[in-house]
Formats: C-alpha cells, structure tokens, sequence
C-alpha cells in the first residue's frame, strides 16, 4: 500500500514574516533548542509563534507536558497515534504531515522516531487499524469523537473510557484533543507552509 499523493509540492510563502531562526533561538533557548533535538529541525510553525515568545514559550511546555512529560499516564507511542488521528480528522495538512513524519521516522534515527511504515499509516488514518487492546480502541474512538464533535461525545464511548482508563489517564487525553483542535486551528487559519522536506506526507490528510 502506497502513501498518497503530497497535496502540495514547493514549500509555500508565510502569510506573515518568520521570525529569523537566530532570532528565535534567542528568545526562546530553553523551549527551542530540545523542541528542535527531538524534531530534527526548526518548524515553520515556532518561527511564526516567535513573534508573541511569551505565548510560544506556554504552548511550547504544554506541547511537552502533554505528549511526553515524564508523569504521563498513557504510553507515548499511544499518543503520538492518537495525535495523527486527531490532526487527521481536524483536517490540518500541516500537523498531519508533522505527525507521520515523526510516525513513520526509525527509531534509531538522531530525532523521535518510531519506525511505522506506510501500511501502518494508511491503517491508522483510514479507520482500519485494529488496536492491539480495548486500552488502546476506546482512545482511538474518544478522540475520533472528540476531535469531530466534542459536545456530543456518546455517553458509551465515556462509559468504556471509565471501564478501561484511569481518571488522570481520561483527563490526559480530553487535554491532548483540545491541544491539538487548538495546534490545528492556528496552523490552519494562518495557513502555515509545510516544510519542503516534508512535502512528501502532506497527502495523509485526504486519506
């Protein structure tokens, strides 16, 4: 099974200047510099965020706090697939391709990675994906709910969450929806370009 078609295939214009990325190094070192180990490069995303480094700097430690925080409650290869899956079903090209980079990324490689191919992917992103326990199904189908209408969640999605997750593991999750429905939006509405070497994974959307 092939990956789809990139949507797009020269890396677009910002709507509003970047910030330069020394500049947004020296605003915001200490967020920054692990954000770019862990991702491999600098995102067209943080150099427009830059530009208010107050509010960077919060959406940057919850990023962090959310996805892959050491007193996490849920695995984070479980959230890094509930992430793609969320930003798939809000329809943002530009964190959907950031998602499967990192997804389908090896493992051994110098940033985050964790090795899915493209089968994988399609299964993931297509609703064909069997999930390897309840655990694992009920969060696929919270966030599936969640991220397309989030006041008509149906009470037996919430009545499996209570069966099969913990209370800080529910509230984990609810926060890693609204955290990407809000990533999506901005990234979206601002029409942040895809990086061209990532051009490649801009079709998982359409899947």
């Amino acid at each position: 099974m092939n990956a789809p078609k990139p949507r797009v295939t020269v890396e677009a214009e910002p709507f509003i200047p970047y910030v330069p990325d020394e500049q947004v190094v020296d605003r915001l070192r200490a967020v920054v510099e692990p954000y770019v180990k862990r991702m491999g490069f600098l995102p067209n995303a943080l150099k427009l965020y830059a530009h208010r480094p107050e509010i960077a700097e919060t959406l940057f430690r919850l990023n962090s706090n959310i996805m892959r925080d050491p007193s996490s409650t849920l695995d984070q290869l479980l959230k890094r697939k509930l992430a793609a899956i969320a930003c798939k079903t809000n329809g943002c090209a530009y964190c959907t391709a950031h998602s499967c980079s990192m997804l389908k990324r090896p493992t051994d490689a110098s940033a985050e990675g964790w090795g899915l191919s493209d089968d994988d992917l399609m299964q993931l992103l297509s609703g064909e994906y069997r999930p390897e326990n309840e655990l694992e199904r009920v969060c696929i189908d919270y966030v599936s709910a969640a991220s397309t209408n989030a006041s008509n969640v149906p009470d037996e999605i919430l009545d499996r969450l209570k069966r099969h997750l913990s209370p800080p593991q529910i509230v984990e999750l609810a926060c890693l929806v609204g955290f990407w429905k809000f990533y999506n939006t901005v990234h979206d509405s601002l029409k942040v370009p895809i990086e061209s070497h990532l051009l490649p994974q801009s079709g998982w959307v359409d899947v």
